[in-house]
This record gives C-alpha cells, structure tokens and sequence, in this order.
C-alpha cells in the first residue's frame, strides 16, 4: 500500500481538490523561502502594490491559510541531541522531546526527537513504538553540542516569543546593541542555528511541500537549491525540505535527484508540520 500511494501520488493521480490563484501561491513560497523578507520586497518582486499585497495576505490569514510564523532551533544549540524518525500514521503522537513532526501523505509521519542524549532519544523512540507500532525509517546525524554565547541565547529566546522582531527590538529588549543582534541573527540564521517558518494550512493550498532524506546531501542540495526551504543535515546525509506551486514540480525534482545525485534518496509528500522548540522561555 505504502509503495502504491507513493506512485500514484508522483504520477500526478492524486489531485489537490483546493484552487488558488498564481498570485497567492507565490505569496506563500516567498514566505517559506525568505521569511525575513519585507512585504515592501515581496509586492517589489511579484509586480504589487504594496497595499494590494497587504490585502491578499489579510486575505489568507482571514480564510485560516496564513497563521503566522515560528521559528524552529536546532537542539544542540541548547545542549539536546537529536534524531528523526518515521512510524505509519495510524496513530498521531506528541509526546515530550518532539520538536517537529512532519504528516506525510505515504502513510508516514516524520518525527524530530531531542533529549539529553542519543541513548535517552533511543528510550523515547521505544516509547513510541509501544503506541505507534515499528518505526520505518530512523536516522541520527552526526552532531555536537554548541557551545552557545550568552548573546545569542538571548537573541534566540526573544526570536522564539516575536519570530518577527526586528534587530532594533531585540536589541532594546535585551540592552545587546542593534550591531551585534543584526551580525549575531544574520550568523544564527545562515548556520541553520535558528529558521524562520511561517505556518500555513497546507490542506487549505495548492502549493506542495516536500522532502528528501538523502545520504549524498552536497549533490542533492545543488538540484533542490530553486525549492528549498529547510535543510538539516551532517555534512554527508540529511533531510532537504522543499515548497513548490505544483504536484508535476515534486516529480521532476525528485527523478532529477535520483538520476543525478542518490538513486536512493527517499521522497515524502507532506499534507501537515508542526514546530515545537524544545528551547526553553
């Protein structure tokens, strides 16, 4: 069932019953590619008027579409390790140490796991199999714990309470000068220490979130680099997590990935996410 769900979604048999116009499908993906960018840019860069820009975003968040934004931390940015992990989704699960959960529309869900340790990541993953059943994928990347300044836990902090805040705001929160949170935050984000998310209702869209588990992530990231929003990975394997305005998009990529780069990179469609920073307030 698992296999024929996959290829019948990647031939393009599963249609998305939601319509939306071009114009607000690509509203969406400038909001997951570049979260940091100013609605003046964004109706800049699609032909807008600023204040028909404002409309159609007020627009989505009226119609539950657009609901914000988070901000997901990497655990060892605050001494946790992590994993992944994907059960059949039979049953939902969230449970303590889940920072992000991934709904997949191949009968999976993906789970980032945290804890003090791998071993205490395994114990939680046996918890969850007595709910969930056996696991069908499970991948630990190789990691150290950061040994994070006081500044930027600060600036994190603030970031996780106001994604949106600006440097000036969290300097004055936080008495650091505007200087040091714009290098910090620019550093911070460009490390993949901190991402912004914005949180859209993707069963309210037709635009197509993604992802790749591959263990040649150099080479794949150069072929999704157009599509991708997210990326976690060490230094060899990982997962790239990608947004695209259509369900045709995700087959090219992926057979361009697979003919390319790792023939046995795994793809999951995804119908759902939620963020959970185990980053304490």
């Amino acid at each position: 069932m698992y296999i024929y769900l996959k290829e019948k979604l990647l031939n393009g048999l599963i249609q998305i019953v939601t319509t939306m116009d071009e114009l607000e499908k690509k509203i969406l993906i400038y909001l997951f590619r570049d979260p940091s960018l100013s609605q003046r840019n964004i109706a800049k860069e699609l032909g807008l008027t600023p204040p028909s820009l404002t409309y159609r975003i007020k627009k989505l968040q009226d119609e539950g579409v657009f609901q914000g934004y988070t901000v997901l931390v990497n655990p060892n940015f605050y001494g946790k390790y992590y994993g992944f992990v994907a059960f059949k989704n039979y049953y939902d699960y969230m449970g303590e140490g889940i920072f992000f959960k991934f709904k997949c529309l191949e009968w999976l869900n993906v789970y980032g796991v945290e804890g003090s340790s791998i071993p205490e990541i395994e114990d939680k993953i046996e918890g969850m199999k007595k709910i969930l059943g056996d696991y069908s994928l499970k991948y630990f990347p190789k990691q150290e714990i950061i040994e994070s300044k006081p500044y930027d836990l600060q600036i994190v902090k603030y970031l996780v309470r106001n994604p949106r805040a600006q440097a000036a705001e969290i300097a004055q929160e936080t008495g650091l000068t505007q200087k040091l949170v714009e290098k910090r935050t620019k550093i911070l984000l460009e490390k993949g220490i901190v991402k912004l998310i914005p949180i859209i209702d993707l069963k309210k869209t037709d635009i197509v979130m993604f992802s790749i588990f591959t263990r040649r992530v150099a080479e794949t990231r150069k072929i999704l680099d157009s599509c991708k929003i997210l990326e976690i990975n060490d230094g060899q394997a990982g997962i790239i997590g990608c947004i695209t305005d259509r369900i045709e998009n995700v087959r090219k990529y992926v057979e361009a990935v697979r003919n390319v780069a790792d023939r046995e990179a795994d793809v999951m469609v995804i119908y759902d996410y939620q963020i959970n920073s185990g980053f304490s307030l």
